[in-house]
């Protein structure tokens, strides 16, 4: 009996639809980044702790703005708070949701590959009694197949 962790069905509109609202969605992010990883290594990462703190910034920035130095871009400031506390929920939900494809498509994956498992047996039991099963039976053998190394017992001479 195989395993079925998932069944359900996603059609092809229903699919065509999520494409297009994902596209619809960069569209409205046009202005996010590409960086490579060694960049994102050197910026300081702002986790739930450094929320608030961000929040005080942002009030002493409003309500204080005379104790900044005068090249200091208090509206440059501005515009990144809101637009950090704008993408924080995005980023979560679209954080939560990819988790969850993640979660499904292993989940799925594995269902068809025990199913395909068990096929597998079915043909490899039947390849001689129904004709076209062999060929099949030996293109499925193809995914299965070991490589096998040879140790060396000759000794490496530095």
């Amino acid at each position: 009996m195989s395993q079925n962790l998932i069944s359900a069905t996603l059609s092809a509109a229903d699919a065509a639809q999520v494409h297009e609202d994902l596209a619809d969605i960069k569209s409205k992010l046009s202005f996010l980044l590409s960086i490579a990883p060694s960049d994102v290594q050197g910026l300081v990462k702002v986790g739930n702790t450094f929320i608030p703190f961000l929040d005080l910034a942002n009030q002493t920035v409003v309500n204080h703005p005379e104790i900044l130095s005068g090249v200091f871009d208090k509206e440059e400031f501005l515009r990144d708070y809101a637009l950090f506390n704008s993408l924080r929920s995005i980023y979560n939900q679209i954080n939560e949701l990819a988790e969850s494809i993640q979660k499904t498509y292993i989940a799925v994956g594995s269902d068809t590959m025990n199913a395909s498992l068990e096929i597998y047996a079915a043909v490899k039991q039947n390849k001689d009694k129904v004709p076209g099963l062999e060929f099949t039976s030996s293109q499925m053998a193809e995914y299965f197949k070991r490589t096998r190394t040879v140790k060396s017992t000759t000794a490496q001479v530095n």
